[in-house]
């Protein structure tokens, strides 16, 4: 494991000054491109730290560490949340570094104080919630992250990915969806898609409910092997895929009829939404726990409305009853 962590390091120079600008880019082309077709601009709140760790509102995005922006009942989309960081800081001594436990005990073995390990971390989110249930929620976020020690690298590593959570199931929908990733990643490596589609399948899935939280796509954490410009393009492709993969499902679903009823569905949908980011999410709790993500954030990513329901059965063979069971059984798309 040891020798891991040294190749890691190895590579880690060329990194930190160019994943975020990358994913900066994203953020700013993704806002872009929800503006236009909804019609309606995201609201922008951005923030620093002060010397003692305090969050203070920024005077100016092109300083800040932390940009959080927000759409609330526009015309396409009833809510969207997204952020973008770039941030250092310290770690809590004892968190957990969310990966396997040799690697963390590597890492650990690699610390020379009792002080929490220091990190760098940059990405960019998106979590858009549609006003039409036709249209399906989307989540897409990718990050780098780094430990280290006495101001040098330790560990460093790629994570994220893109899923979809529809209401109503489309089946057209995930192929395109699906096949969008499928061509990114391939360009790289064939093995990619069919790990990164089961990881997801895995991620995002609720055990309380013996369900998943939608129809998947792709799916990856602490990603590090292999060359580390080429595991940069692959993260840039995946991270410009979300657009075609997505957009093209909103401007399908958007104008299409809908009832009451539908969207009663698609509250109840959100609950389970909602379930998954409370109960199961551990990118959520890791932020929160090393002050890397702002509790504003965690509830900017949550739909405007949800329901519960005691048994909440669908009808047999519903269109409801068809989401459920493709949500029980995640298939293979491709």
């Amino acid at each position: 494991m040891t020798n891991v962590l040294e190749k890691s390091v190895k590579q880690q120079p060329i990194m930190r000054g160019v994943a975020d600008k990358i994913f900066r880019q994203m953020f700013e082309n993704t806002c872009q491109a929800l503006e236009a077709v909804d019609g309606k601009e995201l609201l922008e709140q951005s923030w620093n730290r002060d010397k003692n760790g305090i969050w203070t509102v920024g005077k100016s995005s092109e300083d800040a560490i932390y940009i959080d922006r927000a759409l609330h009942n526009g015309n396409v989309f009833e809510k969207v949340g997204v952020n973008y960081v770039a941030i250092e800081g310290e770690l809590p001594p004892g968190t957990s570094f969310q990966q396997s436990g040799a690697v963390a005990t590597a890492v650990a073995d690699r610390m020379t104080s009792d002080k929490g390990s220091r990190f760098f971390a940059t990405g960019s989110s998106f979590v858009i919630h549609p006003h039409n249930p036709m249209v399906p929620t989307a989540h897409v976020n990718y990050r780098y992250f780094q430990i280290n020690n006495d101001n040098q690298p330790i560990y460093w590593w790629f994570g994220g990915g893109a899923d979809l959570t529809p209401s109503y199931f489309f089946e057209e929908d995930a192929v395109h969806f699906h096949k969008v990733h499928k061509e990114v990643c391939d360009k790289h490596d064939s093995s990619y898609y069919p790990r990164f589609k089961k990881w997801c399948d895995e991620y995002f899935h609720i055990p309380h409910r013996g369900e998943n939280r939608g129809i998947g796509g792709i799916f990856f954490d602490h990603l590090n092997e292999g060359n580390s410009q080429e595991l940069l393009s692959l993260v840039t492709n995946c991270a410009e895929a979300f657009l075609p993969a997505y957009m093209p499902i909103v401007d399908r679903r958007k104008d299409m009829i809908f009832t009451e009823e539908n969207k009663y569905w698609q509250r109840l949908v959100r609950g389970r939404y909602v379930e998954f980011i409370l109960s199961c999410d551990r990118g959520i709790r890791f932020g929160l726990a090393s002050g890397m993500v702002k509790q504003q954030s965690v509830f900017n990513c949550m739909p405007p409305a949800a329901s519960w329901e005691y048994d909440d059965q669908p009808v047999p063979g519903s269109k409801e009853a068809m989401l459920r069971e493709v949500l029980k059984n995640p298939r293979d798309w491709l």
